[in-house]
């Protein structure tokens, strides 16, 4: 009788064990299919918000050089990439909003875009 509080307590912390490793497998395996993911060409974000493209992982696998603008290029470590298909889309650029960031036109004051007001 006065060892089966024992043998509780020991079965509590080997389930504790058991469930952390397990999740620890999970992990691992949700990095390696993001790293998967990610590869030459791909359009990410950066942990900090900085979107660009992949143009050269080192081979160690440790950093990535991304193509921010025409002509920059920066380096930055894989694990603070994320994957742009992660996203929701909200805060995805399609084609379309990309392009028109681009022009750098904003409406004119009073208007709304695409419309004009009469004088």
């Amino acid at each position: 009788m006065k060892i089966l509080p024992l043998v509780i307590i020991i079965l509590i912390l080997a389930g504790m064990f058991l469930f952390a490793q397990r999740a620890k497998q999970r992990a691992a395996g949700a990095e390696s299919a993001r790293r998967a993911t990610i590869g030459l060409g791909s359009e990410v974000m950066t942990t900090s918000g900085l979107y660009g493209q992949v143009v050269a992982i080192d081979p160690d696998g440790d950093t990535v050089l991304l193509r921010i603008a025409p002509g920059i290029e920066v380096k930055w470590a894989f694990a603070a990439l994320r994957d742009i298909a992660s996203l929701p889309a909200q805060y995805r650029l399609g084609e379309q909003a990309v392009g028109e960031q681009a022009t750098g036109s904003d409406p004119e004051p009073g208007t709304q875009a695409g419309t004009q007001t009469s004088d």
